[in-house]
């Protein structure tokens, strides 16, 4: 008897076995979501039930945005990772809940001078201020609808829902060499950039193509 040959072999039928046992228990897929490219590993539960992560990211972007009556030059750098149960439906219908941790960053920077209000003050001589963005959830609950879609070996998924992210935290930081804005002022105009930006639910759409393995 070849020992090389025959442990060979049965090395080769325990991978097969493993691999026969492990068919269609996981799923990796990769797709765009509303935080960018996302990519996605999904592990079976029971047949009706599954577990899955994503990370998404990579896009970012430019622009201004007016904000307690200042227009801030704004770069956005967007990106979440994602934990989520999922109930499978008849018809490839699921239903999803979890959470989201948000890796998105908005960043701003405003310049201006006597007269301009801040905090709904004027400012009392040129200033320039620095700003900073993010979910008020630093895990913000999360509800989605979708379906699964069977082509060719492959499987199309679609989610669509909300994600609760509690509103916007805002942070000024006056960068001015002389500070001339009182700390109060930098408060008030916080919680009023604040309000202007709250949204405390922001939908969340995802499109994958997948296959299990």
């Amino acid at each position: 008897m070849n020992f090389k040959k025959t442990a060979l072999g049965a090395a080769s039928l325990a991978i097969l076995a493993t691999a026969s046992a492990a068919q269609d228990s996981a799923r990796i897929s990769a797709g765009l979501s509303m935080f960018g490219p996302t990519v996605e590993g999904q592990f079976a539960v029971t047949d009706s039930v599954t577990v899955r992560g994503s990370f998404a990211g990579g896009l970012s972007g430019s622009g201004t945005m007016t904000a307690d009556g200042l227009d801030y030059a704004v770069n956005a750098n967007i990106g979440a990772t994602t934990l989520m149960g999922t109930y499978h439906l008849p018809a490839g219908m699921r239903l999803s809940g979890g959470v989201l941790m948000s890796n998105t960053t908005l960043n701003g920077s405003v310049s201006g001078s006597a007269g301009d209000l801040i905090g709904g003050v004027p400012a009392t001589g040129n200033f320039t201020v620095e700003s900073s963005a993010e979910f008020a959830n630093s895990l913000a609950p999360m509800a989605t609808f979708g379906f699964d879609i069977p082509i060719l070996g492959f499987v199309m998924s679609t989610d669509a829902g909300l994600i609760r992210t509690g509103g916007v935290n805002v942070t000024l930081t006056e960068t001015t060499a002389t500070p001339i804005i009182p700390a109060g002022d930098l408060t008030t105009a916080e919680t009023t950039i604040e309000s202007e930006l709250d949204h405390d639910y922001i939908p969340y759409v995802s499109f994958m193509v997948g296959r299990w393995f």
